[in-house]
């Protein structure tokens, strides 16, 4: 019975709408939980600068570090216009503990993680709204 009125009123024609707003809202969800754990659980480590590598938004540093428990891994630190760390040097490293491939070289900003936090609230907001006017509209 619902089908039919699902069919009859058009509001059909809008689930893929409100689906792929709430897709696009879990998926920016995800991003932002995964930032944010690097910033509460985060560890810092002494890692190496391996190599300088080019972006284009200026020169980005590879470090290279060890967990606790003896693993090596790499990272990328946010390109910046000149390198701050030559090839040798010591730097720090913050890596989330659970996922060891999560890891960043400071500094470190919530500004990107709170702005796709507020993203995915906007999109989930009419998501939610489409879904709740779909199914009892």
């Amino acid at each position: 019975m619902t089908s039919v009125y699902l069919a009859a009123s058009g509001s059909a024609y809008f689930v893929p709408h409100a689906l792929v707003a709430l897709g696009v809202s879990g998926a920016l969800a995800f991003f932002a939980r995964r930032l944010f754990s690097l910033r509460v659980r985060g560890v810092t480590v002494r890692g190496v600068c391996v190599k300088h590598t080019f972006a284009k938004d200026g020169i980005a540093v590879v470090a290279r570090f060890q967990t606790e428990s003896g693993e090596t891994f790499r990272c990328l630190s946010q390109p910046a216009a000149v390198a701050h760390a030559r090839i040798g040097d010591p730097l720090d490293v913050v890596y989330d503990p659970r996922n060891p491939k999560n890891a960043e070289v400071p500094p470190i900003g919530y500004g990107v993680a709170y702005a796709m936090a507020v993203l995915s609230a906007i999109v989930a907001v009419p998501g939610i709204g489409l879904l709740g006017w779909i199914i009892f509209g």
